[in-house]
C-alpha cells in the first residue's frame, strides 16, 4: 500500500499519471501506489467471452488489482484494437464480464493507448436490469481536472476494512455525473454575472442578458464541437485554447480585441456563411486562415448575425473571454455525446445547454419551463411508441393478431430492443419510418433528443436481429429520423436554436469522416411559434395531393442543401405553397395569427395528422394569460373555462394535432384532474379518449426546482379500445425511482371502467370507488345541503401589515378608540383544531372595500408606513416592471386586497375548518372570529353536519378526492379547497338519529376533544351505518 496523502497531493499524483497515461504500467502505478489497491495482474481467458466480442481485443483482459476485506472489488483493463473507443463495444464487452466480475471499475484503451476510458457500473439491486455506465476519459486534449477530482476519490488509504459492497458505493459515489453537473451550474452562473457586468454598450438589462447568453451558447458550441477534431488552429486541434494563445502572443497588432479580431470572423464568416463548405476557399482565404485556422462549415443557425452583433459600441473585452476559456470551459471535461438512461459520461454534456437555458438563464418562471428528468423523457418515449407500434401492427399486419402477445413483443422490443419475438420486423419497420412525432412545447428539446435517441435504438436492435434489413450506419439512421420522424415547436427563439443545435450535435458525434457533412436545416422542422393561438388544423386534409406532394419535396430538400443561392431559392418556392396552402384551407394567402399548424407542417395533416405528441408543456397560472383568454376561448370552447392554467390548452391543441389512434403522453401539474377548472377537459378527454396511465407524483419533488405537482398523463386519441386505465400514486423518489416503469409495475392500479367518465374522474382501485358511489349514491352534495355557503378566509395581499398582536391593536385603540370597530380577532388555519379553535390572540385590520380610511386616523397613519408595499400594481404596468406592492386590483392602497362580501358571515356561528389538514379538523366556532386565507368555513350551525365531518367515513372520502401533499398512507397532507369539499355526500337521517348524533358532537365540544374516543367511535358507526357502508 501506498503512503498517506493529503486531499491536494493526492490529486496532484494522481494528475502527472492521468497527464502521462500511454501504457498500461503507469495505470498499474496509479492503482497499486497511489489509489492503494492491491496487486493482481492475472489475464483473464478470452474463451469465456463469444467470438464477436473476442475479435475486438488486443490481448485477454487483464485484473490488475482487487480492494476489499475478500478483494472482491476489481480493476479489470481491457486493450481494443480499434483507435476508437466505441460505447456499444465497451457495453458488449462490459456485460459479458459482468458475470463473473460484478463489483468492478472497467479501464479501457484504444489500441496506441493514447485515449482512456474509466467505466463505473452503478450497481442496482435487480441484477436483470440495465445497468447505468458512467464513463470518465482521459487523453490528448481532455481537461484533466474533473478526471483527477473524481478518480482521486477512488483511495482506499482510508478505507482498511470496508466491504466490497461499501468500495462499490464508493466508486458510484464517485462517478456521479450530477455532483459534476452541480459544479458546472455553480461556474456557470458565476462567470456569466461576472461577463454580463464586463460587456458595454447595452443599456437594457434584458437585452444584455440575451446578448451575454448567445456569447455563451456560441463559445459552448464551439467547446463541444472541436472534441470532434474538425476544427484546427496551426495543427492543435485544442482549437478555443490555441486560437487564445496565438491572439495573446501577437504583439504587433495595436488597439486589439479578441472577440472583434477573431470570433466575428469564426461566427459570422465561416460558420454562417453559406457559399461553400469551407471558409479557406474564398476571398482572403488566406488572412482569415492566419486569423482563424481551419474550419469547416456546419450550417448552423446560431451564428446568424443580428443587429446586436452589427452594433459597434457593443464592446466584450477580453477578460470576458479570458473568464469564459479559464474560469469555466477549460476547468471542466466536455464530450459531445449526449448521455441516455444507461449511458453517461462524467462530464458536461449537449444536454447541459438545455439544462442551462432552462434552469440558470431564462426566466424560466416566467415562461413555465422546467427541465425534465431524463429517465422521465425516455419512459415518456418509449410508452408512446409501444402504442403507436401496437395499433400499427393491428392495422397493418393483414392478419388476426393476438393482442396480448403483440402487446407483449412490443414492450420487450421497446424496453429491452429485444427483437427476436416480433413476428413481423418489416412491419415494424415499417412503422418506425413513417412515425410522426411532435414537442409542442419543445424548450430546448429534451423530448426531440430523447425520441432520437429511442427511434435509433429501436432501427439499431431490427438491424442486428435480422439480416434482411440493410444496414445502416448511426449518422444515416439519425439523420433520416430527424428528416422522417420528428418535429418540433416552441415561442421561444433561443430554445429552438438550442433544440436545433442540440441536434446538430447528436448527428455530428457520429459522423465519422475526418470532415463533416454540413448539417442539415431544420427550419422547417423545429419552429419558432406560438402553438396554441392558430386555428385547428382539422381542414388541412382538403388540400391537393399534388400540393402536399411538392410541399413534401421542396422541404426535404431544402433540409439537405448547404448552398446558399439553392436553400434561398428553395426558401421561396416553399414561401409560394404555403400561401397556397393557406388560399385552399381559408381562402386568403395571409398568415394567421400564432404558429400554423395546418400549414406549416401541411404534409403532416394531409396524412391524418401526428402519431405521438410528446411534451411537458410550460407551467403558467392563469393569471397571467389574460391577453391570451379570448383567442384560447375561441379556440378551445369546448375545453375553456376562465381560471384554467395554460397547460391545459397544450392538451385540447394536442388533441387537434393527433390522428385518431395518435399517442398523447404529457407531464404537467395534476391538479386539472380534481380541480373544478378541469371539468370540462376531463368530459372532454372521457368522451374522446382511451386513457392509458396516470402516473400521480403529488408534491414529490420530480422538478428540483419547483413544487409544480406533476404527474405524468398518457392516452389514445379516439375511443378505439376497451384498455382499463392504470393509475399510480407515486409516494417515494427511491429506487425503484426514476424507474417509472418499475413503479408502475409494483404500485400500478387498474381501474374500472367508470372510473374515467364525465367530468368525475374516480382515481382509486375497485373496492374503494365502489365504496365512493355507494356514499355519494346515499346523500346530496354538502354545497347543496348548505345552499352554497362555504367560504374562504381573507386574503389580505400583504399580511405584515393587516396582521397585529395585541399589543399593536392596543396601541392603536389607546391612539384612537374608534380602531377597536375595524380590528377583528383572526384565525389561522393552524389554530383549528378538531372540535375546537386554539385561538393565539391575533388580530387583522380589517379595512374592507369602500372603507373611509380618514375615519381611522391612527390606522391610517399606522398604514401609511408601509404604504409603497401596499399600492396595488397600475394595469399599464409591464409584466417585465418589478414592482414592490400588491397584485393589480380595484382597491385602494389601504383595503384588503379581495372583496369580502360576505365578511358578516364570520361574525355568526360557523363551522369552521383548515385548508390543509392531515385529519379531520373541523369544530364550531361561536365567538365571530374571522378567518385568515388559510382557514374557510361553512356557515351554518349544524351540529349533525359537524359530526359527519369529522367522522372517519367522510375523512376517508376526502383523502380519494381532494388533493394530496405527499402519502397520504404516511399522514400526507389533503387540500381542503372548497371545490372538493362542496362535493361530499350529506345523507340523510331521521329526526331520532340527527338528535342523537347532535348530542354526542355536543360532548365532543365541550371537551374540547379530550377524552371524546368512545363518543367518537359511536358517531363513526352512527355515520358509516347512514351510508350503507
Amino acid at each position: 500500500m501506498g503512503v498517506l496523502m493529503s486531499t491536494s497531493q493526492l490529486q496532484d499524483s494522481v494528475s502527472k499519471s492521468l497527464q502521462s497515461l500511454r501504457n498500461i504500467d503507469t495505470l498499474k502505478k496509479m492503482f497499486w501506489s497511489q489509489l492503494n489497491y492491491e496487486r493482481v495482474n492475472q489475464h483473464l481467458s478470452r474463451r469465456t467471452l463469444n467470438k464477436a466480442v473476442a475479435n475486438q481485443l488486443t490481448e485477454d483482459p487483464l485484473l490488475l488489482a482487487s480492494g476489499g476485506i475478500d478483494n472482491d472489488f476489481h480493476i479489470i483493463y481491457t486493450h481494443l484494437k480499434s483507435e476508437a473507443l466505441s460505447r456499444q463495444s465497451e457495453r458488449i464487452i462490459v456485460n459479458a464480464l459482468l458475470k463473473e466480475h460484478p463489483y468492478t471499475l472497467f479501464v479501457f484503451s484504444n489500441k496506441s493507448q493514447s485515449r482512456w476510458h474509466f467505466i463505473n457500473v452503478k450497481y442496482d439491486k435487480t441484477p436483470k436490469k440495465q445497468r447505468l455506465f458512467r464513463r470518465i476519459t482521459v487523453g490528448e486534449g481532455e481537461p484533466l481536472r474533473t478526471a483527477t477530482e473524481r478518480l482521486s476519490k477512488l483511495d482506499l488509504e482510508n478505507h482498511p476494512n470496508a466491504s466490497t459492497l461499501d468500495i462499490q458505493t464508493l466508486h458510484d459515489e464517485a462517478f456521479d455525473v450530477e455532483k459534476v453537473t452541480q459544479e458546472f451550474f455553480r461556474e456557470y452562473r458565476k462567470t456569466f454575472k461576472k461577463v454580463e457586468a464586463l460587456i458595454t454598450g447595452i443599456q437594457d438589462n434584458e437585452q444584455k442578458r440575451l446578448f451575454t447568453q448567445k456569447l455563451f451558447n456560441r463559445i459552448m458550441f464551439i467547446a463541444f464541437i472541436q472534441k470532434k477534431g474538425w476544427l484546427d488552429f496551426k495543427g492543435n486541434r485544442d482549437y478555443l485554447s490555441a486560437l487564445w494563445k496565438d491572439y495573446q502572443d501577437d504583439k504587433d497588432t495595436s488597439n486589439k480585441n479578441f472577440y472583434r479580431d477573431r470570433l466575428a470572423h469564426l461566427f459570422f464568416r465561416c460558420l454562417n456563411n453559406p457559399q461553400q463548405h469551407d471558409i479557406i476557399g474564398i476571398n482572403n482565404g488566406g488572412f482569415l486562415k492566419e486569423l482563424i485556422g481551419t474550419v469547416p462549415y456546419l450550417n448552423g443557425g446560431l451564428f446568424e448575425e443580428d443587429n446586436d452583433d452589427k452594433n459597434p459600441q457593443i464592446i466584450i473585452p477580453d477578460n470576458c473571454i479570458d473568464s469564459i476559456l479559464h474560469d469555466l470551459f477549460q476547468r471542466f471535461a466536455f464530450t459531445v455525446t449526449e448521455s441516455t438512461p444507461f449511458d453517461v459520461d462524467v462530464a458536461v454534456d449537449p444536454e447541459m445547454l438545455g439544462k442551462i437555458f432552462e434552469e440558470l438563464v431564462t426566466g424560466r418562471h416566467e415562461s413555465g419551463s422546467y427541465y425534465t428528468p431524463k429517465p422521465i423523457v425516455s419512459f415518456m418515449c418509449r410508452e408512446a411508441i409501444k402504442g403507436y407500434l401496437e395499433k400499427f401492427i393491428i392495422d397493418n399486419s393483414g392478419f388476426i393478431i393476438n393482442q396480448k402477445e403483440n402487446s407483449k413483443s412490443i414492450d420487450e422490443f421497446v424496453d429491452e430492443h429485444d427483437a427476436s419475438n416480433l413476428n413481423n420486423p418489416e412491419v415494424i419497420l415499417d412503422a418506425l419510418h413513417k412515425v410522426k412525432c411532435c414537442d409542442l412545447a419543445c424548450g430546448s428539446g429534451a423530448y426531440l433528443l430523447g425520441m432520437l435517441h429511442e427511434l435509433l435504438d429501436l432501427h439499431q436492435s431490427l438491424i442486428a436481429a435480422n439480416n434482411e434489413i440493410p444496414f445502416k450506419s448511426i449518422y444515416e439512421s439519425k439523420l433520416e429520423i430527424i428528416q422522417n420522424n420528428l418535429y418540433g415547436v416552441d415561442i421561444d427563439v433561443f430554445a429552438v436554436n438550442i433544440a436545433r443545435l442540440r441536434l446538430w450535435l447528436s448527428l455530428a458525434v457520429d459522423y465519422e469522416g475526418d470532415k463533416p457533412e454540413p448539417l442539415p436545416n431544420l427550419k422547417y422542422k423545429i419552429e419558432i411559434g406560438d402553438s396554441l393561438t392558430a386555428p385547428s388544423p382539422a381542414t388541412t386534409g382538403m388540400i391537393r395531393s399534388e400540393v402536399i406532394n411538392q410541399y413534401r419535396q421542396k422541404k426535404a430538400e431544402y433540409l439537405r442543401t448547404s448552398e446558399g443561392g439553392k436553400k434561398e431559392n428553395l426558401e421561396k418556392e416553399i414561401d409560394n405553397l404555403k400561401k397556397e396552402v393557406r388560399l385552399i384551407t381559408y381562402g386568403t394567402p395571409t398568415a394567421q395569427a400564432g404558429f400554423d399548424w395546418g400549414v406549416e407542417f401541411a404534409e403532416v395533416f394531409a396524412d391524418g395528422g401526428f402519431d405521438i405528441i410528446v411534451a411537458n408543456p410550460p407551467y403558467v397560472r392563469q393569471e397571467l394569460i389574460k391577453h391570451l383568454k379570448p383567442a384560447l376561448q375561441k379556440i378551445y370552447a369546448s375545453v375553456y373555462t376562465g381560471t384554467s392554467d395554460l397547460y391545459c390548452f397544450f392538451y385540447a391543441r394536442a388533441l387537434q394535432l393527433l390522428r385518431d389512434g395518435g399517442m398523447l403522453t404529457f407531464i404537467t401539474p395534476n391538479k386539472w384532474f380534481r380541480a373544478k377548472y378541469g371539468e370540462k377537459l376531463r368530459k372532454y378527454i372521457a368522451e374522446t379518449c382511451q386513457v392509458y396511465s396516470i402516473t400521480d407524483f403529488g408534491e414529490l419533488p420530480v422538478f428540483a426546482s419547483a413544487a409544480t405537482f406533476p404527474m405524468i398523463f398518457i392516452c389514445q386519441n379516439g375511443k378505439l379500445g376497451s384498455n382499463s386505465t392504470i393509475f399510480t400514486q407515486v409516494k417515494s423518489l427511491e429506487p425503484p425511482y426514476p424507474d417509472v416503469s418499475e413503479i408502475i409495475r409494483d404500485k400500478g392500479q387498474s381501474l374500472p371502467h367508470t372510473a374515467i367518465k364525465d367530468a368525475n374522474w374516480v382515481l382509486t382501485h375497485t373496492s374503494s370507488a365502489n365504496r365512493l358511489q355507494k356514499m355519494e349514491a346515499a346523500g346530496i352534495p354538502l354545497g347543496e345541503y348548505v345552499k352554497g355557503q362555504i367560504y374562504r378566509g381573507i386574503v389580505t395581499g400583504f399580511n405584515k401589515a393587516f396582521y397585529i398582536d395585541a399589543l399593536t391593536r392596543a396601541e392603536l385603540i389607546d391612539k384612537d378608540p374608534k380602531s377597536a370597530e375595524i380590528i377583528k380577532a383572526l384565525v389561522v388555519g393552524d389554530n383549528v383544531r378538531k372540535w375546537q379553535i386554539n385561538y393565539q390572540n391575533k388580530w387583522v385590520i380589517f379595512t374592507k372595500r369602500g372603507l373611509n380610511i380618514n375615519a381611522y386616523p391612527a390606522v391610517k397613519q399606522y398604514l401609511t408606513q408601509l404604504r409603497p408595499l401596499l399600492e396595488p400594481k397600475p394595469r399599464n404596468c409591464s409584466s417585465l416592471d418589478k414592482w414592490q406592492g400588491r397584485k393589480s386590483g380595484s382597491y385602494q392602497w389601504y383595503e384588503i386586497q379581495d372583496n369580502i362580501s360576505f365578511f358578516q358571515e364570520f361574525q355568526k356561528n360557523k363551522i369552521v375548518f383548515p385548508d390543509i389538514g392531515k385529519s379531520a379538523r373541523f369544530t364550531l366556532d361561536k365567538t365571530g372570529y374571522y378567518l385568515d386565507a388559510t382557514a374557510s368555513c361553512i356557515a351554518v350551525d349544524d351540529l349533525y353536519l359537524l359530526g359527519l365531518l369529522n367522522s372517519n367515513t367522510v375523512w376517508s372520502y376526502v383523502v380519494e378526492q381532494c388533493a394530496v401533499l405527499g402519502d397520504a398512507d404516511k399522514g400526507g397532507r389533503i387540500r381542503l379547497k372548497s371545490f372538493y369539499v362542496e362535493k361530499i355526500p350529506i345523507p340523510n337521517a331521521s329526526i331520532k338519529e340527527r338528535e342523537t348524533i347532535t348530542k354526542l358532537v355536543q360532548k365532543c365540544l365541550d371537551a374540547k376533544g379530550v377524552n371524546c374516543e368512545q363518543w367518537e367511535k359511536e358517531i363513526d358507526e352512527r355515520v358509516a351505518t347512514l351510508y350503507g357502508l
